[in-house]
């Protein structure tokens, strides 16, 4: 089962939107923002409606579509057009921008993330001179489900903790290339303050590893069926090739007679690399968990080489 997520932030921020409109947060209100604020989006008003009337039939549906519209007005909540006859709704506080994949058969809803697709769809308005206001992307199609024509009906994940399980999942294997490399370079360098430091490294590499698997556990903890929604965050993990070396580039690079200066000095472009990379990352997906997750990991990096630099600089 699903835990019920918190919402005290955005009740204050709907709170304080009424409040400058002399609006007051009647009980009715409340009980529909609490409705919507824990669905996992696309939520229809009829929908809604119906959801809302399990705990006060008295709610009408002009309540209901009111609150929606002002709620899209505070940035609480979007619209969102799945071209199924119904204007639907989806909760916006701290989620990144996304987009939809539809199946035509079941009508359920994949969401997914891009970073790379971003970066095309920019690249593309700024290469008309035009100033884009709102943007979706939906695809349709069949989902695998319907193509197998397996009869399953998961329940709905929070793409909150989707997002979190991707960039956890990015984060792990990032480390355990760290930790694959500073395991093998201890073994490879001979000069004995170099060995020492890449030791240290080695030893917080699989400290941040433990860290994160741990993380894990309490996700999935939080709600099991996190682990069979959909990809949420596309994510190239053949591009961490190009920030950790694999254990044979590693020998190659690390060879007997490199001097401890030159072995640092490695250590020190992969460590800004991999920050370099992750907070450009971050900076992609606003204010969320999974940004929150790459800047921790991008500040661990940042420290990783600050420290080989001292080492460096006492070095030379």
């Amino acid at each position: 089962m699903g835990t019920v997520r918190k919402i005290s932030e955005e009740m204050e921020i709907f709170s304080k939107y009424l409040k400058e409109r002399g609006l007051r947060m009647t009980h009715q209100r409340r009980k529909v923002v609490q409705s919507f604020l824990q669905t996992s989006g696309h939520v229809s008003i009829d929908e809604l409606h119906d959801l809302v009337k399990l705990s006060d039939r008295r709610i009408g549906a002009a309540t209901v579509f009111r609150t929606l519209k002002a709620l899209t007005a505070c940035g609480l909540a979007r619209e969102v057009d799945l071209h199924d006859g119904r204007t639907r709704f989806e909760p916006q506080y701290k989620r990144p921008h996304h987009h939809h994949m539809v199946c035509a058969e079941c009508h359920s809803t994949i969401e997914f993330l891009s970073p790379e697709l971003e970066q095309v769809q920019s690249r593309i308005v700024s290469n008309y001179g035009f100033n884009p206001v709102q943007q979706q992307l939906q695809i349709y199609g069949v989902c695998e489900e319907c193509q197998n024509r397996i009869e399953t009906h998961p329940e709905p994940v929070s793409s909150d903790l989707v997002f979190a399980r991707d960039a956890l999942k990015i984060a792990i294997a990032t480390e355990k290339r760290g930790v694959n490399f500073y395991g093998t370079a201890s073994e490879l360098v001979t000069h004995a303050s170099t060995k020492s430091t890449f030791l240290r490294m080695l030893e917080d590499e699989e400290g941040h590893l433990k860290q994160l698997q741990a993380q894990w556990d309490r996700l999935v903890a939080d709600d099991e069926g996190v682990l069979n929604a959909p990809v949420f965050l596309d994510f190239d993990f053949d591009s961490l090739k190009q920030i950790f070396p694999g254990r044979d580039q590693i020998k190659a690079r690390l060879k007997e007679n490199l001097t401890a200066a030159e072995a640092l000095k490695i250590a020190m472009k992969m460590e800004k690399d991999a920050y370099d990379f992750f907070h450009d990352y971050a900076e992609k997906f606003g204010d969320t968990q999974g940004k929150e997750i790459f800047l921790k990991f991008a500040d661990e990096e940042w420290e990783h080489f600050t420290e080989i630099r001292r080492e460096y600089e006492a070095l030379t």
